[in-house]
């Protein structure tokens, strides 16, 4: 009996993965030209710990990391509608300082899919 219930066909975790979290939410920072008081008072660990929280509580998708350049820090999340997921953690964008002026690509598949482009008014 047990045996039948644990033998349904899954798919495979990867494949799974791959299909629900194509779209892409890209945030880029500014790390160079923002008032310094932003840069003493706010920083990227917070944020990236904000955005989880946010994602995990609505089921949006995943935080996947950060990229940190000499001139701006990306913020990669991913999930299986980019839109929502942007709905979802844009409040919490607009409300941290460190991301005034961020440019913010919301991406509809994989790399070289469909986008759209937008910003991050300052606080």
């Amino acid at each position: 009996m047990l045996r039948r219930f644990f033998a349904k066909k899954a798919r495979p975790v990867a494949a799974a993965r791959a299909d629900e979290s194509e779209q892409a939410v890209l945030v880029y920072l500014d790390v160079t030209d923002l008032p310094q008081q932003v840069y003493e008072n706010y920083d990227l660990a917070t944020i990236e710990d904000r955005l989880i929280e946010v994602i995990n509580a609505n089921g949006l998708g995943e935080f996947d990391g950060n990229e940190i350049g000499p001139t701006e820090a990306i913020l990669f999340m991913y999930g299986p509608d980019a839109e929502l997921l942007y709905q979802g953690i844009e409040a919490t964008l607009r409300g941290y300082p460190l991301c005034q002026g961020a440019r913010v690509v919301i991406r509809h598949g994989g790399p070289g899919a469909p986008q759209r482009e937008g910003h991050i008014d300052a606080a």
